[in-house]
């Protein structure tokens, strides 16, 4: 064993098995410098050869995805724990059938950095791995494995607010909004795209960025940003959605105007601004977004190709009418053919926050409570919440402002709860059951 950071073997001599004609040559495993959780792995072969690393911890074996092939070779082994013994092989390919493995090499992860944040569990009912922004003394975006433990990290030094994170679409690393400041929009912020290892930062611009943005399958990139425009009484604060392509060109294709006018919808909540759009989903089947709208505590389906706005669920400007409770100043959401799952913010009024569930009948232009939950004693996250809905019928809960995340039944018990330190908070929560995405 040897330490963190360094490499673990070089000039490794070849392994071929007997009568493949393929040989594993010097092979060199590295802890990275920057996230002590990820291992970068290196190897060549002597011919033309596919290839990947096998590898095990006293917890399980996972492989990584089978590269593309040739002589030059580099797989990034993800969801490792901190300090952690870790046992790793390559392994050569050739026609769809392994021919050839390397020595079995042996490296630990290292520590976490000291100044992130503890995390504690109850329960063991997760399964997915959580990508979310920490919000707090230390700033960026974190991946959670279902034990509760930090294995991927990245320090945000800007001083903006992070609020949404994802893998990217090849799977070569994360992306995330640096956005705001404490909800205002500020002109330097941008997408910000790091690899696994943390060896570098890519900056895409993006003025006045918002809470949250989307990958469609071209991998463009559409997001929210601010947008300033004409009231009944002048200049008020609106919304847009903008297009990021992936040579980084902006293009606008929505602004709140396009479907609201301030004189007739003014919102509830004018200090904060007009719409305040707050959350963003995209619906690859329908392509169509799914809009958020904080101050008009209303969800939004709107047509890409068309620019049009089929149908308003929720308070102001609603073409669907709610049957049971309301939710109020909500954020993330979840739409699944006929089913609306919401964070509600505010809907129980005072300081309580709470999940609601309908029954959304466009045809019929209802939407009818079926389900909701609060949490016994009550959280309230005054900003952001995420929900999403799995196919057992629990609930993942992220409490955002209260740094917790529950996992519930539909009889609203929780079956696993994860908690950050005091002073912390979370942004929106992406979930990946496997973080080879894109491979």
């Amino acid at each position: 064993m040897i330490a963190s950071g360094a490499i673990l073997a070089a000039l490794l001599g070849g392994c071929g098995d007997k009568g493949t004609g393929v040989s594993v040559l010097d092979t060199t495993a590295t802890v990275s410098d920057d996230i002590a959780t990820v291992i970068t792995v290196d190897w060549t072969t002597d011919v033309d050869a596919a290839g990947y690393v096998r590898y095990r911890t006293d917890e399980g074996a996972w492989q990584t995805p089978v590269d593309a092939g040739g002589t030059t070779h580099q797989a990034v082994l993800l969801g490792l724990p901190p300090d952690t013994d870790v046992e790793l092989q390559v392994v050569a390919r050739q026609d769809g059938v392994d021919v050839a493995t390397g020595e079995l090499l042996q490296v630990s992860t290292g520590a976490l950095p000291s100044d992130l944040p503890g995390m504690t569990v109850e329960g063991d009912g997760a399964t997915d791995y959580m990508l979310t922004p920490l919000i707090g003394a230390v700033t960026g975006p974190v991946i959670i494995d279902p034990q509760g433990r930090v294995v991927w990290y990245h320090e945000d030094t800007r001083g903006l607010d992070i609020y949404r994170a994802r893998i990217l679409p090849d799977g070569s690393g994360v992306i995330y909004a640096a956005a705001s400041v404490s909800g205002d929009p500020a002109a330097d912020s941008a997408l910000v795209v790091v690899p696994w290892d943390g060896s570098s930062e890519t900056t895409i611009p993006v003025p006045l960025l918002a809470h949250d943005f989307v990958f469609l399958p071209d991998g463009t990139i559409t997001a929210i940003a601010v947008e300033y425009g004409e009231g009944p009484e002048g200049e008020v604060r609106g919304d847009r959605l903008v297009d990021i392509a992936p040579d980084g060109t902006l293009t606008d294709i929505w602004t709140s105007w396009d479907c609201f006018d301030p004189a007739e919808q003014p919102g509830d909540d004018p200090e904060l601004g007009w719409t305040w759009v707050n959350a963003l989903d995209y619906d690859e089947a329908e392509d169509a977004y799914y809009v958020g709208i904080r101050n008009f505590s209303s969800i939004m389906k709107l047509d890409r190709a068309t620019g049009e706005c089929e149908w308003v669920v929720g308070d102001e400007a609603a073409t669907i009418d709610i049957e049971g409770q309301r939710f109020i100043h909500q954020h993330q959401f979840e739409i699944a053919g006929r089913r609306l799952l919401v964070f509600d913010n505010e809907g129980l009024g005072g300081t309580r926050s709470r999940v609601m569930e309908y029954d959304l009948d466009v045809d019929a232009g209802v939407a009818t409570e079926t389900w909701s939950y609060e949490p016994d004693p009550s959280i309230y996250s005054f900003v952001l919440g995420d929900v999403h809905r799995y196919d057992d019928g629990d609930t993942l809960v992220t409490w955002s402002v209260a740094g917790q995340i529950d996992r519930v039944t539909s009889a609203g018990v929780p079956n696993w709860t994860l908690n950050t330190e005091l002073g912390y908070a979370f942004g929106f929560n992406s979930l990946y059951d496997d973080l080879y995405v894109g491979r």
